[in-house]
């Protein structure tokens, strides 16, 4: 059974608080939660190639590496 990346709950509270409607996230969306760019947030986070977005939950994994 695999664990729970650091800081992993954080960071879902975190998203969770900042987008409470949504449960998947658009490029300027992660960007903003970032601080980053768009084009860095596309470089750097796994969106999904059909819907171009990704879920809380996969973020927050990406995030807490």
């Amino acid at each position: 059974m695999s664990r729970e990346k650091a800081g992993y709950r954080d960071t879902i509270e975190q998203l969770n608080a900042m987008f409470p409607d949504c449960g998947m996230l658009n490029q300027a969306q992660v960007a903003r939660f970032l601080g980053v760019t768009r084009q860095t947030a596309a470089k750097k986070i796994r969106f999904n190639p059909a819907t171009a977005r990704v879920t809380k939950a996969d973020l927050a994994r990406q995030v807490c590496l």
